[in-house]
């Protein structure tokens, strides 16, 4: 944008003011009085919007990604076999505890294994007994009862087995070789990295006690700070990336609600593309594409904040008017803005002391 050197004059010392200051309202000034602050003045830049860059962003782990590795049972650690940051298969044993409620619960199961069978035996022959008319329609109806009772059990202690974290085929092999024993063995539920270690190697723990942390790490989410005014034309699939890492993706969500305080939308984003430098709890910039509107470029130093609304003083045939501007997004030099129209001129140098000289006279 090219400065215009047009100064206007303000006697601020020697001339004065006798008006009362209200956003979009004129406040006269001549161009003797703003002269003596050194005030200059830029036309607006008018740009096509394609793309919002420098929103402030930060990576996070999806919640389905991530796992929380526990004690199924109550007992201590014997082994740690994994460390953070290690990368892990699934299935893989993390950790190896002794557990007494364990060995407790294969003895339930083989117990109602055994009363199972039992049942099972005692149905049979009542069945055939019964076909034969030997027993009565009660005794039959009691067998099967017993029966369905006892597989019943049976059930809740193979699950019981499960939760402990025992595989299928170890819980169908210990009717076969009856060997009860403590060991358990921690597996880990996916593929992944471990984020944290909770628990160490002789330590006593209850039962549902965090053990590890394991995520998956791809994809990511990235929750984007953006200014409401700069929602126009943004829609879920556009184009999302954070420079500096090179990272790519698209918007998933937008939010429905906005901050009150800081005047932003939570836009979520998923991340695919060349992640590999993007790492849960990470603060970057993000760029968003996609986004059209007729906006305005003006440079930082013309921008002020009047009402605590961000705002710019707006050269007149009589002197400056205060506008209100929508502040879409906020660079190194120069912002975009709405609100504004092609042909209006606004100070660039001096807003400071012209904010001080109108507020002076309120």
């Amino acid at each position: 944008m090219k400065v215009t050197k047009s100064v206007f004059f303000l006697a601020l010392a020697s001339v004065p003011f006798s008006f009362a200051f209200a956003a979009n309202e004129e406040v006269p000034m001549t161009a003797k009085q703003a002269q003596s602050l050194g005030v200059e003045t830029a036309r607006v830049a008018q740009v096509k919007a394609t793309k919002t860059l420098g929103l402030p962003a930060r990576v996070i782990l999806p919640n389905n990604q991530l796992f929380v590795v526990s004690a199924p049972l109550a007992g201590f650690i014997e082994k740690m076999q994994a460390s953070v940051n290690q990368h892990v298969k699934k299935d893989e044993v993390i950790a190896q505890m002794q557990s007494p409620p364990l060995a407790e619960a294969e003895r339930a199961y083989l117990q109602a294994y055994t009363q199972y069978q039992l049942a099972r035996e005692v149905m049979l022959r009542d069945q055939k007994l019964f076909e034969e008319g030997i027993i009565s329609q009660s005794r039959h109806s009691a067998s099967q009862s017993r029966y369905i009772e006892a597989g019943a059990s049976l059930s809740v202690q193979k699950e019981m087995l499960k939760l402990a974290g025992l595989s299928g085929k170890s819980i169908d092999r210990l009717p076969v070789d009856g060997r009860i024993g403590s060991t358990l063995e921690i597996r880990s539920p996916i593929e992944g990295v471990v984020l944290e270690q909770t628990g160490i190697a002789g330590q006593r723990i209850d039962a549902a006690a965090p053990i590890y942390r394991v995520a998956k790490l791809s994809p990511l989410w990235l929750d984007i700070e953006v200014p409401a005014a700069a929602l126009h034309g943004m829609k879920e699939k556009s184009a999302v990336s954070v420079p500096e890492y090179d990272a790519f993706g698209e918007v998933s969500s937008i939010g429905k609600s906005v901050k009150p305080t800081s005047q932003t939308v939570m836009v979520r984003a998923l991340m695919t593309r060349h992640i590999e430098g993007l790492k849960p709890g990470l603060k970057v910039e993000a760029t968003i594409s996609g986004a059209s509107g007729d906006m305005q470029q003006i440079p930082n130093a013309a921008l002020t904040r009047i009402d605590g609304k961000p705002s710019v003083f707006v050269k007149t045939a009589k002197g400056f008017m205060v506008k209100h501007v929508d502040l879409v997004n906020e660079g190194e030099s120069s912002s975009m803005v709405g609100g504004l129209s092609k042909d209006e001129v606004v100070a660039v140098h001096g807003v400071a002391a012209l904010k001080a000289a109108i507020s002076g006279t309120e």
